[in-house]
C-alpha cells in the first residue's frame, strides 16, 4: 500500500470519527439539560481530530505533487 493510499485511508477514518463524535454532540442535546463538561470534551476532540484530517489532507496533497 502506497503512502498517499494510507494517508487518504487515514483521512476517512478521522473524518468519521469526528461524524460520529458530533453525532453524539446533536443527540444529547435533544436530551435537555446535559453534562457541559462531557460536552465540552466531545466537542474539543471533534476539533482535534478535524484538525489532524486538514494536517492529512496538506500531507496527501504533498504526495499527489511528488507523484
Amino acid at each position: 500500500m502506497s503512502e498517499l493510499q494510507q494517508v487518504e485511508e487515514e483521512i476517512a477514518r478521522i473524518r468519521a470519527e469526528a461524524r460520529s463524535l458530533r453525532e453524539q454532540i446533536g443527540d444529547r442535546a435533544g436530551e435537555g439539560p446535559a453534562d457541559s463538561a462531557e460536552l465540552s470534551s466531545l466537542i474539543a476532540g471533534a476539533d482535534q481530530l478535524d484538525t489532524l484530517a486538514e494536517e492529512l489532507e496538506g500531507r496527501r496533497e504533498t504526495l499527489k505533487n511528488q507523484g
